[in-house]
């Protein structure tokens, strides 16, 4: 976090809820904020200004929200001036209606707003009206030009190169709230890159709903694969990452990049939602099962040390108990390094939400403990062939595990705490694993 002056300023709380995407989104609102004279705060009690930045991909994510609506209206019925609004996801969908939900709130920010809020709120501001802006624009109406970002981290950041969804899968809000498809250019992505690498930064994740699809609505761009290849020139990046890939965009050229890119992670996030033919055929996933199989074998053919990890819906309508098991069939043949798993959650406006055959919470329930617990066997397995290895790590920061601790993560995204000092902040350093837990692993710096 940057120093606050000694003047007090204006202070802003943002809430973050969901992916990646949403957590560089509030990065982005953050900056232009600063401009206006906002400084991050880390209690929502001590703020002028409050944004929940949301996420509305699954039923519980968007129910939250309102519950977390419900705290701050209190503190806003006692603080005078104290702004609140909603942004992303949630208010993209809901648009109007928040204000009927929660009238105590100022503010909605659709996902393309979020670009216009350094102008939206001196309005607010000034006149105390509620404002609402949730219009997406097309490709030819905007292009994702970003202006100065301040990353949370000193030693990380994020840099989107498209947003928006052409693919419309059945259970999906995502092209509804995020648009269609629309890339940035590589000029102002590589630029981009090259200020943070000036500014210190070591690892960039690069993100989109469907990075794999990069610049082919672009007359004469460059696609993801030649991306990477430039942005793997760039000096001062030590690492790169990206997410998320589609498995039916997946090429060829891009499984090699792990073999032949210096700075590309060993690490692949590849969503495949069901080990179900017929399933995927109801999701609209435009794959199948051999399919998805087959990229898993090129991509470890190609780089055999690389960690894989996915996303899975189980309870989606009409997913039979046979569909379940081929599921977990799969998830023992690839054998995962971890996995986000769901309960099926109709979205309102989405062809799954209207299928027949909805599935009962009490099974929905059932499978996602059978399929989290299967996982987390395949999970511990994994993490505990690293006891004993040596393994470049990035320090991030301090740990919360403890005063002398810090965190860092190897190169197949692994979280590795050790004993070790400030100055290794933001360096690559080698640690020997002495022991694996769930979700981490323990180790010792070697000097």
């Amino acid at each position: 976090m940057e120093r606050i002056p000694e003047t007090r300023p204006k202070s802003v709380y943002i809430q973050t809820f969901g992916c990646q995407m949403n957590e560089h989104d509030s990065e982005i609102m953050l900056s232009f904020l600063q401009d206006l004279g906002y400084w991050p705060v880390d209690s929502w009690e001590d703020a002028d200004l409050i944004i929940v930045n949301t996420c509305s991909i699954r039923e519980k994510a968007e129910l939250k929200v309102y519950s977390t609506l419900g705290r701050f209206k209190e503190l806003k019925e006692k603080r005078k001036g104290l702004i609140l609004g909603v942004a992303g996801c949630v208010a993209q969908q809901e648009g109007e209606g928040i204000l009927k939900k929660a009238p105590f709130v100022d503010l909605v920010l659709g996902t393309d707003s979020i670009y216009r809020i350094h102008e939206i709120i001196p309005e607010i501001e000034k006149g105390r009206s509620k404002k609402v802006d949730t219009l997406l624009h097309s490709t030819d109406e905007k292009t994702i030009s970003l202006k100065k970002i301040s990353p949370s981290s000193p030693v990380k950041s994020y840099v989107t190169i498209m947003q928006g969804c052409d693919n419309y899968c059945a259970y999906c809000i995502v092209p509804y709230v995020r648009g269609s498809e629309r890339s940035r250019s590589s000029r102002e992505i590589i630029d981009e890159v090259k200020k943070l690498a000036a500014a210190g930064i070591k690892e960039i994740m690069l993100l989109g709903q469907n990075v794999n699809s990069y610049g082919k609505k672009i007359s004469g761009e460059m696609g993801f694969p030649e991306l990477l290849y430039e942005l793997d020139k760039i000096d001062g990046i030590e690492r790169i990452r990206f997410t998320t890939s589609h498995p039916k965009d997946m090429s060829d050229e891009l499984i090699n990049c792990f073999g032949l890119l210096k700075k590309l992670c060993e690490h692949l996030h590849l969503p495949v939602q069901s080990g179900s033919n017929r399933v995927l055929q109801l999701m609209g996933r435009g794959y199948t099962r051999e399919h998805y199989l087959e990229l898993i074998r090129k991509v470890r053919m190609v780089c055999p040390s690389i960690s894989i990890t996915t996303d899975i819906i189980v309870g989606f309508p009409g997913e039979s108990e046979r569909d379940f098991e081929e599921t977990l069939n799969l998830i023992k043949e690839v054998e995962f390094d971890s996995i986000f798993s769901f309960k099926f959650s109709p979205r309102p406006g989405t062809a799954a939400a209207k299928l027949p055959d909805q599935i009962c919470e009490e099974i929905k329930s059932e499978r996602l403990h059978i399929l989290q617990s299967l996982q987390k066997e395949i999970t511990l397995k994994k993490n505990i062939q690293y006891e004993g290895r040596k393994e470049e790590v990035l320090v991030e920061g301090r740990s919360k595990r403890g005063k002398e601790m810090f965190q860092g993560r190897t190169r197949t995204n692994r979280v590795v705490n050790f004993h070790g000092g400030d100055d290794l902040v933001g360096k690559l350093v080698h640690v020997k694993i002495k022991r694996a837990f769930q979700n981490s692993l323990f180790g010792e710096l070697i000097m």
